[in-house]
């Protein structure tokens, strides 16, 4: 288990930067006509992640989730889940500020979750 999930975040490091979800995806329906099925995703822009890279204080400005009820995580490299909060109360652009500078330097990823859809960001700290 722990080996596909670090082969695929030292993917992400590789590829840099912010990463969404899954694009919407189609099916047919059962009739024979067809039916899209749009699967809820983030905007690439829903979570930004500053100053980065960070001495250990990180601001995290949310956009475009007001009335949802978002997980924001921060894991290492390995996937270990250092830090776990869920917010609820959030407006069209929130910002929340992580204290963060008791980790030890190195990369990490925060994690944002809503509605069953899921944003990736890479965040050195120095």
């Amino acid at each position: 288990m722990k080996q596909p999930l670090l082969s695929g975040l030292l993917w992400l490091a590789s590829v840099g930067a912010c990463i969404g979800g899954p694009p919407p995806t189609r099916a047919a329906a059962s009739s024979g006509a067809h039916q899209t099925i749009v699967r809820p995703t983030l905007d690439d822009k829903a979570l930004v992640v500053y100053p980065n890279p960070s001495t250990g204080i990180v601001h995290l400005t949310i956009s475009g989730l007001e009335g949802r009820r978002v997980e924001v995580s921060v894991l290492n490299v390995i996937g270990t889940v250092l830090y776990r909060e869920t917010l609820t109360e959030l407006n069209e652009r929130f910002t929340k500020t992580l204290d963060l500078s008791r980790f030890a330097n190195g990369l990490y990823y925060v994690k944002l979750e809503a509605d069953n859809s899921s944003q990736l960001c890479k965040l050195v700290i120095r």
